[in-house]
C-alpha cells in the first residue's frame, strides 16, 4: 500500500469542520483550511507511521465521553460512550482501510452473502433480499416464517482472533506496534 497526496487532499477535502478536535487539539477546520500547505507533511508523516508500522503516542490517546440517547435523562443507560481520537488519525485510517476494501474486492474476497459496510449493498438491501428470496416463497407456498433479532451488543459477540486469523490469511500483515 502506498499513501499519496491525492487520497489524503480527498480525506481532507471531506473533512467535517464542526466535529470536535481530538486529545491532540487538533481541529478539524483547521485541518480543511491548511489542507494544501498540509498535504506534503502528512503525506511523509502517514508512509513513515504505515512503513514502521507505529503509531505516534498521541494517536493511541483518546477522550471518551457521554452522548444522550432517550428517554429519562437520569438514567445512565440512555447514554452512549464515544471516544474522540485525533483527525490526522482517523485520516490515515481511512485511507487504509479504502485499501483494503479495494483489495478485497480486486480478489472477491466478499462474498455476495457480505452485506453492510460495502458501498451498493446496505442492510436495508439484505432484509429486502431475504423477503424476497426466502420468506416471500416460504409464505408463498404455504410455510411459515418466524423471525428473531436481537442486535444488542452484537459486535461484542465476535471472535475476535478468529477475526485476526481470517485477515491474516488474506495476507494483510497485523505485525505492527499500532
Amino acid at each position: 500500500m502506498t499513501v499519496n497526496e491525492q487520497s489524503i487532499l480527498d480525506k481532507l477535502n471531506k473533512l467535517n469542520i464542526y466535529k470536535s478536535p481530538g486529545p491532540d487539539g487538533i481541529h478539524p477546520r483547521v485541518l480543511s483550511e491548511l489542507r494544501y500547505e498540509l498535504l506534503e507533511p502528512l503525506n511523509i508523516l502517514f508512509e513513515s507511521s504505515y512503513k514502521l508500522g507505529k503509531l505516534p503516542d498521541e494517536w493511541k490517546l483518546g477522550h471518551v465521553t457521554a452522548v444522550y440517547k432517550e428517554g429519562n435523562k437520569g438514567d445512565p443507560s440512555n447514554y452512549r460512550p464515544i471516544s474522540l481520537t485525533s483527525i490526522i488519525c482517523k485520516l490515515m485510517e481511512s485511507i487504509i482501510r479504502d485499501h483494503i476494501i479495494e483489495f478485497f474486492f480486486q480478489n472477491s474476497y466478499y462474498s455476495n452473502k457480505q452485506y453492510g459496510f460495502i458501498k451498493g449493498r446496505s442492510t436495508v438491501l439484505q432484509l429486502l433480499k431475504i423477503m424476497d428470496d426466502c420468506w416471500t416463497a416460504q409464505l408463498d407456498s404455504g410455510g411459515q416464517v418466524d423471525v428473531y433479532t436481537d442486535f444488542a451488543k452484537t459486535f461484542d459477540t465476535v471472535p475476535h482472533q478468529r477475526l485476526l486469523l481470517k485477515i491474516k490469511t488474506y495476507n494483510i500483515s497485523l505485525d505492527t506496534d499500532i
